[in-house]
C-alpha cells in the first residue's frame, strides 16, 4: 500500500496551545495517505523557518534561541544527540544522498557537516548579515546561500568538500538583483544544465534564475512579501505564501491577466527579450481560506504528485489546499501547539518491487575540528585528514562475484578480485587485506607529501642517484618516495619510528609493484594469445596465392598483389610483437 506522510515544526509554543498534544513536542511525523492520522512526536525542538532537514534514518532541527543543532533517529523515534556550533545556525539542508548537512549561520557562514564521518568545515563570512535560507539542487553539485543582505551566493559543493580545497573559499558567482532581505529559496527539480531557482525578498518580487549561468530569467512582481515558495514537480509553476494566510499560483508559461496575448508554446522562461520585464500576475491566481483565521503562512510543502499543497500558518493549523479544483481551500489537516514553520513532504514508501537504499548512516558523528587537512611543522599533511573515517551500513545483498567481473581483451571472463570477495561473503574482510590496505594509504600520504611539498619545504624527497624512483613516485601514486641520506644518518632513537614507518611503506610499495607485475603478465598473455593467431592465418592465406589461369588468373595476380600488402603489414605487426615478447623474456 502507497504511504506517504509529512513532518511538521513548530517555533515557540504558545501560551495556551489549542492542542491536547503531549508537552514540550516541537517536530511532528503525520500519515497523509492513506490515513491522516500523526505517527511519531519528537520533544525539545523549537525551529525558526527553513530550520528543519529530513533524511532516511534521522531529523536535523537548529534550535531557534540557542547555537544547537538537535539530532533525531527516526528508527528509535528520540533524540540522538544535541550538538552545539559557534554561532546560531539560521538554516538547514540535506545534500549528496543525505549525508552532508549544509548549514547557515547568523554571521554570514555557510558550514558542512560530514554526519556519516565528522568532518566539518565553516566557510568565510561572505554575506555581510545572517543567512536567511540554503539550498541544494538534485544533483548536489551547487549550495545557494540566501541572506538578510539581499544576495544570493552560489557555491560549488565539490570544492568545498575537496581535502584539498583553499583556506578562503569564494562563491562561483552572485545573484544580485533583490534590494531586500532574501526570505525562500526553490531549486527546480531538473538535474540539467537548464535548472532554475527561485527566490522570494522583501521587496515583494520573486525572480527566476539560471544559477549555474549566473542569468536572470524572469520576475513576478507582487503585491506582498513572499514568505514561502513551493515548486511543481515539472517545473511549470509555483505557489507563494503571504502574511494574511493567502496563497498565489503563478504559472510560468500563462499569462493570467486580463488584457494580455495569448503566449506561444515556448519556453517563456528563456526569452531573452522578455527576461527583464516585469510581471505583474493577475488577483485571480491568489487564493484565500474562506471564514477561516488561519494566520501568516510560514511554510508550505507539495505532495508528490502535485495534488495537495500543504501551508504551515501562524496559528498552528496546517491547511490543505488543492491546485485542480475551482475551490482550492480543501480543509484544515493538523493543529499544532504553536506556529508552523516548517513543513516537508516525506517520499512515498510501499511501491512495488522497489530498490532498497543503497546504504543508511546508522548513528551521526558530531562535528570534529581536528578532522581538517593542515600544513604544519615544515611539512606537507597528507591530503585526507588523520582519523578521517566513515562510519555506514550498505543495505541489500550483492551476488557473489558479480562485482569483480569484466571482460578481458580476448572476450573471456576474468575472475571477481579478491575485494570482491570479502565484500560478499559473510565473514567480512580478511585481516591481511586490512593491514595492507592501511600500509598502502600510508604509502599514498607520502608520495602525495612528496609531490606537492612546497619550495623551501623539508620532504622525504629521493636521493638524486636514483632519478628512475624518482620519476616512478611523480607518475604513479603506488610508488612512495624514498628517506634521504641525512635522514638515515640520523641517531638511532630518532630512526627508530622512521624505521618501522620505511618498512610499512616498503610492504606497501613490494605489494602494489606485484600487482602491476599481475597485470603486466595478464597482458603479456594476451599479446602472445594475439599473436598465435595471427601467425595461423597468415599462413593458411598465403596457400591460396597464385590460383587461376587466362582471365582468372588476371584476377588472381592482382589478388596476389593486395596479398602481399597485406602479408607485409603483417609482419610488420609480428616484429612489433616479437620486440614486445622478447623485452620480456630478457
Amino acid at each position: 500500500m502507497l504511504v506517504e506522510s509529512f513532518v511538521a515544526a513548530i517555533g515557540t509554543a504558545s501560551a495556551k496551545p489549542n492542542t491536547s498534544q503531549t508537552k514540550d513536542v516541537g517536530i511532528f511525523l503525520h500519515e497523509h495517505q492513506p490515513t491522516l492520522a500523526p505517527r511519531a512526536l519528537y520533544k525539545k525542538s523549537a525551529a525558526a523557518p527553513n530550520c528543519v532537514a529530513v533524511s532516511q534514518s534521522h531529523i536535523f532541527a537548529a534550535q531557534a534561541d540557542k547555537a544547537v543543532v538537535h539530532v533525531y533517529n527516526r528508527e528509535k523515534g528520540a533524540q540522538e544527540a544535541t550538538v552545539p556550533f559557534p554561532e546560531k545556525v539560521t538554516s538547514l539542508c540535506l545534500a549528496l544522498d543525505d549525508t552532508v548537512l549544509v548549514l547557515g549561520t547568523e554571521g554570514g557562514r555557510v558550514c558542512l557537516w560530514e554526519i556519516a564521518t565528522g568532518r566539518s568545515l565553516t566557510g568565510p563570512q561572505t554575506h555581510l548579515q545572517a543567512i536567511t535560507v540554503v539550498a541544494v539542487d538534485p544533483p548536489s553539485q551547487y549550495i545557494l546561500s540566501g541572506s538578510a543582505d539581499s544576495n544570493i551566493h552560489v557555491w560549488s559543493l565539490p570544492a568545498l568538500l575537496s581535502f584539498t580545497a583553499p583556506t578562503n573559499p569564494a562563491p562561483l558567482h552572485t545573484l544580485s538583483n533583490h534590494r531586500a532581505a532574501v526570505t525562500a529559496l526553490a531549486v527546480g527539480h531538473s538535474c540539467s544544465a537548464a535548472n532554475i531557482v527561485l527566490s522570494a525578498s522583501a521587496d515583494n518580487t520573486v525572480i527566476a534564475w539560471d544559477y549555474k549561468a549566473n542569468q536572470l530569467l524572469a520576475t513576478y512582481l507582487l503585491g506582498d512579501t513572499a514568505l514561502a515558495l513551493a515548486l511543481d514537480a515539472a517545473d511549470r509553476l509555483f505557489f507563494a505564501t503571504y502574511a494574511d494566510g493567502s496563497v498565489q499560483a503563478i504559472d510560468f508559461y500563462a499569462d493570467d491577466s486580463a488584457d494580455a496575448e495569448p503566449r506561444a508554446a515556448t519556453d517563456s522562461l528563456r526569452d531573452i527579450d522578455t527576461s527583464y520585464t516585469p510581471l505583474q500576475p493577475a488577483p485571480s491566481t491568489r487564493w484565500h481560506a474562506p471564514s477561516q483565521d488561519l494566520g501568516a503562512a510560514l511554510s508550505a510543502a507539495l505532495s508528490w504528485d502535485g495534488s495537495t499543497l500543504l501551508t504551515g500558518h501562524a496559528s498552528g493549523k496546517v491547511a490543505a489546499w488543492s491546485p485542480a479544483s475551482s475551490a482550492h481551500f480543501r480543509n484544515t489537516v493538523a493543529t499544532l501547539p504553536g506556529p508552523a514553520t516548517n513543513l516537508a513532504f516525506l517520499p512515498p514508501t510501499g511501491w512495488p518491487d522497489a530498490p532498497a537504499p543503497r546504504f543508511k548512516v546508522p548513528a551521526v558523528l558530531k562535528p570534529r575540528q581536528d578532522l581538517k587537512t593542515l600544513v604544519a611543522g615544515g611539512e606537507v599533511a597528507s591530503p585526507v585528514p588523520k582519523g578521517y573515517a566513515i562510519t555506514a551500513q550498505l543495505c541489500g545483498s550483492a551476488e557473489k562475484g558479480a562485482l569483480g567481473k569484466r571482460k578481458g581483451r580476448n572476450g573471456t571472463q576474468r575472475s571477481a578480485s579478491a575485494f570482491d570477495d570479502a565484500l560478499t561473503c559473510a565473514t567480512g574482510f580478511p585481516p591481511g587485506m586490512l593491514e595492507a590496505s592501511l600500509a598502502e594509504l600510508t604509502s599514498f600520504a607520502s608520495s602525495y607529501s612528496f609531490a606537492h611539498a612546497p619550495s623551501g619545504t623539508t620532504t622525504n624527497a629521493p636521493p638524486a642517484s636514483t632519478a628512475a624512483a624518482a620519476d616512478m613516485t611523480t607518475t604513479s601514486a603506488d610508488v612512495m618516495a624514498l628517506d634521504s641520506a641525512a635522514t638515515s644518518a640520523a641517531p638511532a632513537s630518532e630512526t627508530e619510528p622512521d624505521l618501522e614507518r620505511q618498512n610499512r611503506e616498503l610492504k606497501a610499495q613490494v605489494a602494489a609493484l606485484q600487482r602491476v607485475q599481475e597485470t603486466t603478465f595478464g597482458q603479456l598473455a594476451e599479446l602472445r594469445e594475439e599473436c598465435r593467431r595471427l601467425g595461423g592465418g597468415a599462413g593458411a592465406g598465403g596457400s591460396g596465392v597464385g590460383e587461376g589461369n587466362g582471365v582468372k588468373g588476371g584476377k588472381g595476380g592482382k589478388g596476389g598483389k593486395g596479398d602481399g600488402k597485406e602479408k607485409e603489414k603483417e609482419k610488420k605487426r609480428k616484429e612489433r610483437l616479437s620486440r614486445v615478447l622478447g623485452s620480456d623474456e630478457d
